[in-house]
């Protein structure tokens, strides 16, 4: 039988650990996390449940899921955030997974669920996400990037079909902007570092193509109030990465 580790990097997410490992003891054969610095209980928790936890200083994204996963023994690993929480139908897929011969295929893609201000998006382009998550152990890596890092696995991909990661995003608009402060300016700095020019039109021009895209060519306004939100602030996200790439060409900081 095949074996699962369910690996997470993780800081300050007390809240989110107990529901996490509730969706992940079922099928994980071990849980390996990688906290780069908490101040909470989070590490606590964990190792009461048996996970195996080690402190590194955070590295970046890449170099940080990449060193979670050299903790990991399992066949298979399984990268999860702290608010990523399979389903009963995915918990039931990832046991038969376990059950199958190991085959020729070395990574997996996931579904992914949407939750945003506690609303499941069913429109405006969040469902369904597909995300390659799942990997053989050994047969894949995380490239080095500031933000929006993506698995790369060696050998052959396929969608695991069964069920949805669902990804319980934002709460509350404090979190969401706290979180973009973060993105938008690691997304300005990876755009800079690969020569990429911002300009004000830039900035206008992406930042309302990315509402019109969300909230009314892929229907984001069919979830309602959220559905909204949602639009508005991905088109915040992306006139303010844009924004910020034109003052770090300026040499401007914050």
């Amino acid at each position: 039988m095949a074996s699962i580790s369910a690996a997470l990097i993780f800081r300050n997410e007390a809240k989110n650990i107990p529901a996490w490992l509730a969706a992940v003891t079922p099928f994980a054969d071990e849980i390996a996390a990688l906290d780069s610095g908490s101040q909470d209980e989070g590490p606590e928790l964990l190792r009461a449940a048996g996970a195996k936890v080690a402190l590194q200083p955070w590295l970046g994204y890449g170099p940080q899921r990449n060193a979670v996963a050299q903790m990991c023994s399992g066949d298979w690993i399984l990268f999860l955030d702290a608010d990523e929480r399979p389903d009963a139908r995915l918990t039931q897929t990832l046991l038969a997974l376990k059950q199958a011969p190991l085959r020729e295929t070395m990574g997996y893609k996931l579904e992914y669920k949407v939750f945003f201000f506690g609303r499941f998006l069913r429109h405006g382009g969040f469902f369904p996400e597909r995300h390659l998550r799942m990997m053989r152990r050994g047969r894949g890596f995380w490239p080095e990037r500031q933000v929006h890092e993506k698995l790369t696995v060696e050998g052959k991909v396929e969608l695991l079909k069964g069920g949805y990661v669902e990804h319980h995003s934002y709460a509350t608009i404090g979190q969401y902007l706290k979180k973009m402060d973060v993105y938008s300016e690691q997304a300005a700095q990876q755009m800079l570092a690969t020569g990429r020019k911002g300009s004000a039109f830039a900035a206008v021009s992406h930042g309302c193509f990315a509402f019109v895209q969300r909230y009314f060519l892929r229907l984001g306004f069919l979830d309602g109030f959220a559905g909204y939100l949602a639009a508005r602030l991905e088109a915040l996200y992306t006139l303010s990465k844009y924004t910020r790439l034109m003052e770090r060409q300026k040499g401007l900081e914050d």
